[in-house]
């Protein structure tokens, strides 16, 4: 399953790019918080990847007279969903675009993951690993960690 948030709309958001990565080191730290507690009872744990890229798109309420709801559509949201599922692939928690990195404020420690041309598209992309000490993969008994358990 997925989550989609949105910063910078309806709202602007001068600062979108920096409150969605922190948004995403306090997702993956409080999962790894959940994990170990989990770990500890003997129960499986769970592994998360995030996207995140910057860039313009259309939001607005989309749909019909039944079904409506307040979404984003365009490039740059679907850039966000193929770094997503790029964690996997990588062994990764959080992906972001070298879009969203140019708009960082606050010194981060990522690590770059190279350039990617994505499902539907010809040009490449660099992307960034952004590195999350404090919740490393939690390692269950089977030797796989929470991202390996999720995607399998």
């Amino acid at each position: 399953d997925m989550v989609m948030a949105l910063y910078g709309a309806p709202l602007d958001d001068a600062d979108h790019a920096e409150h969605a990565v922190q948004t995403a080191v306090a997702m993956v730290e409080a999962l790894g918080e959940l994990n170990r507690g989990w770990a500890a009872e003997g129960r499986p744990t769970l592994g998360i990847g995030i996207g995140i890229n910057s860039g313009e798109m259309i939001a607005g309420t989309i749909g019909s007279r039944q079904v409506r709801s307040y979404t984003v559509i365009g490039d740059a949201v679907n850039l966000g969903a193929r770094l997503e599922s790029l964690n996997k692939e990588y062994g990764t928690q959080i992906i972001i675009s070298d879009a969203t990195r140019r708009q960082l404020r606050t010194p981060r420690a990522l690590r770059s993951l190279g350039s990617v041309v994505v499902k539907g598209k010809s040009v490449s992309v660099d992307i960034f690993e952004v590195v999350v000490e404090s919740a490393s993969a939690t390692t269950t008994a089977d030797g796989q960690s929470g991202m390996e358990r999720q995607h399998s």
